[in-house]
């Protein structure tokens, strides 16, 4: 399903990644100076911060720290490095934050005053990388040392912390509750900057999850705290906020007065980080009335100023608004060209985007894959009025590489590493590819969708009349009957679906002589197996040996002989951990060694120890796990189950990574499991991930709960097809072993046999 495009609901997902990144540090906190030199260090510190020149004040707080240092003043060394900290989260420089409060903690035992404040910052840069854990610990040790020196500013603060490492977490009623907690303190403190704060934070989860009126009152309460502080960049961010909320209750007007307040803060101080944002959105109100050329002029403003601050992070936001106005103002070229710009912007920044996705509970996809989207359908229309055969296929393979480009940072995202970069070195072209294999893009638009079919050398197009909201409601229904193995439910999908993603191109693929389809699909139809679409007579698997990838450049397609492969298998017979038993895997597992031979490390001796040791000595190019596991949402969710415990996807690439570096990588890794994958549309991105990360070429496992018996059956043949005969790819293999268990009268319903998905190397 295309992500969701709209003004209105990308602001929505940007108000809490800007909860989250501004507000979740502390204000400075300074204290009584002693010398002369260092206090007019602190003060420009301040003076700079406080209009937004956040690069001129770690100078100074740095000079700050050093002075201090030098004078043997530790108390006055710790707020200098408290204040630097703080400027280093509001740069998103997280790693270079933590540093400094390492440095910090040298001096707590002299500056007891000041612990609140660095187990709270400690607590916000474990939560800006995401360590929540860790993060929650530090903020309630911060929060037990405030309430016991009886610190209403201190306790405050860290409550307004831990409601927005709640809301990134999705604890949105924790996030509220303390959220309201920190209101109270602020409020006893009398610190109306503080109480803004935490009522506009509120006034963000309440809207997040459907609470109107909470909502518009916590905005309200912020408002008003408002009204009499003096001109800052805090003061231009906060008004920001309240306005992005507002813009959410539909309160226009108020919204729009909002970011004219933060205008006149921004501009009064020369502040540019507050300048960019303020233009932007108000750039953003003109796009949403209509008033395209007005919202244009303000919105190249902001892209002006965020170009001229290098603030890549706005800097990608506006010229993708950019791109969305051009297209309104029907200058299609002058659209591409902003959207390119804007994808270019966030490459040395997705990391920190990347995070910003977990922040927010939200995928990469979610938060910056409609600039990717949008793009691929201006390309996709382009291509219809292109001059002539060379300008359409390099028209295509723009739109064909931009999809893969998204489909290798949800990859990412999902890793939440950048470990996928080193298979995408080796990066191949569709011309590279088996003359029997048709690559097929399918990429849902809102009003239609597109196929893009790849053979050999060249790129063919194909219009499906159904939009991305229908094509997804349809695939998940597709996945829910296929789950039922006593029912015949799942028919008419498989039918509905075929119409749409295979009939079109049949004759193409007919002509051609295609045996193996490898699909690159969005998100949604990641969940579902393509091998079970259905004609009206026979499934496509019986035409068609299958398999996924999510990115060619992530594994460059070539053939291996089988004959001499190494093997390990391992598995798990026993119940264990509250699992029951798996009571075909000692047949499973005797099947593959009599085919390859090697070590088979059965219950007792499927040890993390004794792989470790194996995998020192040995070097294999197959590696079968037959053993229960869950291939989560997230890769930190993801595990399987060895007899001492859980195997992480850590832990498995510890074992396979080093075959890579050696340049004889795990060829295929297969993930036999009674529960290999939950069903949601990130399961196959997740096998994916499983194979990215353990440093394997490709991925064999299952969608969905798969019965033991028809497992060591599949696993059999396939294994079998692999070894004794030298044509077979590993696709067709899998097609074979999966026909012989259609062709049985007790597996022949596909919640049997489909749920086997092959990605990554199908050759």
């Amino acid at each position: 399903m295309e992500p969701e495009s709209s003004p209105v609901l990308a602001t929505r997902r940007f108000v809490i990644w800007l909860m989250f990144c501004t507000m979740l540090v502390c204000l400075p906190v300074l204290g009584d100076e002693s010398e002369l030199t260092t206090d007019q260090q602190m003060k420009q510190a301040q003076a700079a911060y406080d209009r937004g020149a956040f690069e001129e004040a770690v100078v100074q707080w740095r000079n700050a720290a050093a002075s201090y240092s030098r004078q043997r003043n530790t108390v006055g060394c710790m707020r200098a490095l408290l204040n630097l900290s703080t400027t280093y989260q509001e740069l998103g420089q997280h790693r270079l934050a933590l540093h400094t409060l390492e440095r910090a903690t040298r001096f707590a035992e002299d500056s007891p005053a000041s612990l609140p404040a660095l187990k709270n910052q400690f607590g916000v840069a474990c939560g800006c990388l995401n360590h929540f854990e860790r993060a929650e610990k530090t903020l309630r040790d911060a929060l037990a040392i405030a309430h016991a020196q009886d610190d209403s500013r201190a306790a405050a603060l860290v409550w307004n912390n831990l409601g927005i490492l709640s809301a990134a977490q999705n604890k949105n009623k924790e996030a509220l509750n303390a959220f309201g907690e920190s209101v109270k303190l602020a409020e006893s403190a009398t610190n109306q900057l503080l109480v803004a704060k935490a009522s506009a934070n509120a006034a963000a989860v309440a809207d997040r999850i459907g609470l109107s009126a909470e909502s518009e009152r916590f905005n309200q309460i912020a408002l008003e705290n408002l009204k009499a502080q003096s001109s800052t960049h805090n003061l231009a961010v906060l008004y920001l906020r309240c306005g992005l909320t507002d813009w959410q209750l539909h309160h226009r007007s108020r919204a729009e007065r909002a970011y004219q307040n933060a205008l006149a803060i921004a501009e009064k101080l020369g502040d540019k980080r507050a300048l960019t944002y303020a233009l932007g959105y108000l750039g953003q109100i003109r796009e949403a009335e209509g008033e395209a050329r007005a919202a244009l002029k303000l919105t190249r403003r902001a892209a002006f100023v965020a170009q001229e601050i290098q603030m890549a992070d706005a800097l990608y936001r506006w010229e993708w608004q950019i791109g969305r106005l051009q297209r309104t103002l029907k200058n299609p070229d002058a659209a591409i060209a902003a959207y390119r710009r804007s994808i270019e912007t966030l490459q040395p920044i997705r990391r920190d985007l990347l995070l910003a996705s977990g922040q927010i509970g939200r995928t990469f996809n979610e938060t910056v894959g409609p600039v990717f989207s949008q793009l691929t359908d201006l390309l996709l229309q382009k291509a219809d009025d292109s001059s002539g055969h060379v300008d359409t296929q390099n028209i295509l393979r723009e739109a064909c590489d931009n999809v893969e480009q998204l489909y290798s940072l949800e990859l990412e995202d999902y890793l939440q590493d950048e470990c996928v970069n080193l298979l995408r070195e080796k990066a191949t072209r569709l011309e590279a590819v088996d003359p029997n294999t048709a690559v097929v893009y399918i990429i849902p638009l809102a009003n239609r969708t597109e196929l893009v079919i790849g053979i050999g050398g060249e790129l063919s197009r194909v219009k499906v009349p159904v939009g991305a909201e229908e094509l997804s409601r349809v695939v998940h229904t597709f996945r829910s009957h296929l789950e039922k193995r006593t029912t015949n439910e799942y028919l008419a999908e498989a039918h509905q679906l075929y119409e749409w993603l295979i009939a079109p191109i049949r004759s193409l693929l007919e002509a051609h002589s295609i045996q193996t389809l490898v699909f690159l699909p969005n998100s949604t139809l990641q969940g579902i197996p393509m091998a079970a679409l259905y004609d009206g007579e026979h499934y496509l698997i019986e035409r068609f040996a299958t398999a996924v990838s999510p990115s060619l450049t992530l594994f460059t397609p070539h053939r291996i002989h089988w004959k001499n492969v190494q093997a390990l298998k391992a598995g798990l017979a026993e119940p264990i951990l509250g699992r029951p038993e798996l009571r075909y895997v000692v047949e499973e597992l005797d099947s593959v060694q009599k085919l390859f031979g090697g070590p088979k490390l059965l219950d007792n001796q499927f040890v993390w120890p004794k792989l470790k040791q194996d995998f020192a000595e040995s070097q294999y190019q197959l590696v079968h796990l037959a053993t229960h596991g869950q291939i989560g949402r997230i890769a930190g969710e993801s595990y399987l189950l060895a007899y001492d415990g859980k195997l992480s996807l850590d832990q498995l690439e510890e074992l396979l990574r080093p075959s890579q570096f050696r340049g004889r990588p795990v060829e295929l890794l297969t993930l036999s499991a009674c529960q290999t994958a939950v069903g949601d549309d990130r399961a196959t991105l997740g096998l994916a991930g499983v194979a990215v990360k353990a440093g394997a070429r490709s991925a064999l496992a299952t969608l969905w709960f798969v019965h033991d018996e028809s497992t060591a059956l599949l696993m059999e043949e396939f294994y079998s097809k692999l070894k004794n005969d030298p044509t077979a790819t590993k696709a067709r293999a899998l097609q074979l072993a999966q026909l012989k268990l259609l062709h049985n009268p007790r597996f022949e319903h596909p919640g049997y046999w489909a749920p086997y998905i092959l990605v990554g190397n199908w050759l």
